[in-house]
């Protein structure tokens, strides 16, 4: 445990923040906390509050405030909390295997926090106490269908809905655990799925393989809904892979254009047993 003996400063800094109901602050905001203090001293003070276990920093000039009874080497705040800080006022949402996660869909702990951004973000992946933090760029067309969700008692995050989670793992598999993953998902939320808004999704993403891998897996799950014709329809004569994280092997499935380099009897038994 390091040492949380509280300076004069330190106590000013914390209680600033505490005043304000903030965990989380950026170093130029120290300033008002103490505003006679010179740059390099802030600076100082807050490398100190670091070193001493009263500060987490996230990133550059971007500090948690670690609770006094908390263990410092061990401490870290959920991760879905985090990305409002990082991302400040910079339009994302929380997406992929970390939505199907906020949705109570996944069936392997996740080992990363994925953010949805609409601007690139370099580097694409920042770690934070040794947990990947993932920037993943999408363009104004499929940069919609977020809404802030509850994760507990006491807090939202904005996440994407149930329907764009969807459209996004099937546009992207390998970023929401393959698409075994994607369709365990699709088949525990069934009842759950607003269909009409899944298809009006489907559309304005307009991607061919989100409409062929959806049609695909709606029906080998024998999920019955009428929005099957609409993607039927809306597909073209090309082929896309199931999932894009195996081989360009497999039968051709004609109806669907998906080239199956996984095994319907595979998916299935992964969602039955």
């Amino acid at each position: 445990m390091k040492n949380k003996n509280i300076s004069t400063q330190s106590s000013t800094l914390l209680s600033y923040f505490n005043g304000q109901n903030k965990n989380c602050f950026d170093y130029s905001v120290a300033f008002n906390a103490l505003p006679n203090s010179k740059a390099s001293t802030i600076r100082e003070l807050l490398s100190d509050m670091t070193k001493r276990g009263l500060l987490m920093r996230l990133k550059e000039g971007l500090y948690y405030i670690i609770p006094y009874e908390q263990n410092a080497e061990t401490f870290m705040p959920d991760w879905h909390l985090i990305v409002e800080h990082l991302m400040n006022d910079a339009k994302h949402y929380i997406g992929y295997y970390s939505a199907l996660q906020i949705h109570n869909l996944i069936t392997q702990p996740s080992l990363k926090e994925q953010i949805v951004v609409s601007k690139q973000i370099r580097p694409s992946e920042i770690k934070i106490k040794n947990v990947p933090f993932q920037y993943i760029y999408h363009n104004e067309k499929h940069f919609f269908g977020a809404k802030k969700i509850w994760i507990d008692s006491y807090h939202q995050v904005l996440c994407s809905d149930l329907e764009k989670t969807f459209i996004d793992c099937l546009f992207k598999p390998d970023y929401a655990g393959g698409i075994v993953e994607v369709a365990k998902a699709l088949y525990i939320s069934k009842n759950n799925i607003n269909y009409d808004t899944l298809l009006e999704y489907a559309k304005k993403f307009d991607s061919q393989a989100v409409i062929k891998r959806l049609g695909f897996l709606l029906e080998m799950l024998e999920i019955n809904t009428r929005i099957i014709a609409d993607l039927q329809h809306l597909k073209t004569a090309s082929y896309v892979l199931l999932d894009t994280e195996l081989p360009k092997t497999g039968k051709r499935n004609s109806r669907w254009g998906i080239q199956q380099n996984l095994e319907t009897d595979t998916i299935k038994s992964a969602i039955y047993t």
